[in-house]
């Protein structure tokens, strides 16, 4: 199971492409903690309405809502404040059940490579997109400037994405 903050969702959502994500970890399957999902919903309520695309899929059942446990929520609270309610519970349920993380959050990612937690980002999703045949290397060259479009993502070393 990949367990996704809210941001990566957010990133596809806005492009309308959570199809891909979906594809690209079809065999792992993707889930999502309550606080995740309320993320998501506060951001529909704040205007972002292509969220609902997300949350449409949480609702479905392609993203499982996992509910925590209480063990979870415990180990949750003891994590640190620099950290939003979503990426606590995230990594709570992470840490707990041997999940991988699906994060664009430099801090979040620093903090499970520390924790010895297998972490997926948004440069790392775009490679593995062309890497398994999921899309070119030019359909991802077409995605990561829709990113840098529609959600102001600025890749620092966008050519790291496409290398051998």
């Amino acid at each position: 199971m990949i367990l996704s903050d809210t941001n990566v969702l957010s990133t596809f959502a806005k492009i309308g492409r959570l199809p891909l994500l979906l594809q690209l970890f079809e065999r792992a399957k993707i889930g999502v903690v309550p606080a995740v999902y309320a993320e998501l919903q506060a951001g529909v309520s704040s205007g972002y309405v292509v969220l609902q695309a997300a949350i449409a899929l949480i609702q479905q059942g392609p993203i499982a809502l996992l509910m925590p446990t209480a063990q979870e929520i415990f180990d949750k609270d003891a994590l640190p404040d620099s950290f939003d309610v979503g990426e606590r519970e995230t990594l709570a349920v992470a840490k707990s059940r041997g999940c991988q993380v699906l994060t664009n959050e430099t801090h979040v990612k620093n903090w499970c490579k520390r924790a010895g937690i297998g972490c997926w980002d948004l440069p790392g999703v775009l490679r593995a997109l062309w890497r398994m045949n999921l899309l070119t290397k030019e359909q991802v060259r077409e995605l990561v400037e829709q990113i840098e479009t529609k959600d102001r993502i600025v890749f620092k070393n966008k050519e790291q994405i496409f290398q051998e």
